[in-house]
C-alpha cells in the first residue's frame, strides 16, 4: 500500500490511471524529502 492507499475512488480506467500517478507522486515526494532532510 502506498501511504495508506488500498482502493481507488474514481471510476473508468483514465481516472484510476490518474489517480494512481497522483498516489505515487505523493509517495515519490515523500520519500525524497526523508532522503534529502536526514
Amino acid at each position: 500500500h502506498v501511504m495508506g492507499f488500498r482502493q481507488f475512488s474514481l471510476r473508468g480506467l483514465d481516472k484510476v490511471s490518474g489517480e494512481w500517478r497522483l498516489a505515487t507522486m505523493a509517495w515519490n515526494i515523500k520519500r525524497m524529502h526523508r532522503l534529502t532532510a536526514g
